[in-house]
């Protein structure tokens, strides 16, 4: 497999984006993960949303930039558990006024610095799965998560894909009905819908 871009796994939280991005790994790909443990702001965020998005959403977005930048200079195909398109859905759903046009500078001068993903793989699961998937991996600090914070989040990343389409390559998956934890032939059958997406004759 030779070839050089940038992979971006978007969706909800519990979607599978981690999951997803460890089983494209094993194909070779390089794999980045959202460090989130090292966001100051993580945990501050579960316990108000409204009062720390701001913060929040702006750490994880030159994180996720600075963890790009720096795997860009290895010239290799890379898939990251995380997307772009993630970090707007959060700021348009939680900023408003001078704070979300603040944040847009930020995004914007980002989306200049680096190259456009070669994919993005929109990951779509409702928000009463993911519901029991947070409950099931049991982080404290999910615990005050809700089944409307989770629908909302969706509606806004929704949003964000349709608006990505016109100029980005995109493929949806149903997370929540395709088995791509233990299902050997459910992951073979992604890899190739990835492969083929990119125009590869595989992966």
């Amino acid at each position: 497999m030779i070839m050089v871009g940038r992979i971006e796994i978007c969706g909800g939280i519990a979607s599978g984006k981690t999951t997803f991005a460890s089983f494209l790994a094993k194909t070779g790909i390089n794999p980045i993960y959202e460090s989130f443990h090292s966001n100051p702001f993580w945990e501050a965020f579960y316990s108000d949303p409204k009062k720390y998005t701001f913060e929040t959403e702006i750490s994880f977005m030159l994180q996720h930039y600075h963890q790009i930048n720096k795997q860009c200079a290895d010239n290799k195909i890379m898939v990251c558990d995380y997307s772009f398109l993630l970090d707007m859905a959060y700021a348009e759903m939680g900023l408003q006024g001078s704070r979300l046009a603040a944040f847009k500078v930020v995004y914007e001068e980002i989306k200049k610095e680096l190259p456009p993903p070669a994919l993005i793989i929109h990951l779509q699961c409702d928000p009463e799965t993911e519901l029991t998937r947070i409950s099931n991996r049991g982080r404290v600090v999910e615990k005050s998560i809700t089944t409307d914070f989770l629908r909302l989040l969706n509606d806004s990343i929704e949003a964000q894909i349709d608006k990505a389409r016109s100029h980005s390559k995109i493929i949806s998956v149903d997370s929540s009905k395709m088995n791509f934890v233990d299902d050997e032939s459910v992951k073979a059958e992604l890899v190739q819908l990835v492969a083929q997406a990119l125009k590869i004759p595989s992966l």
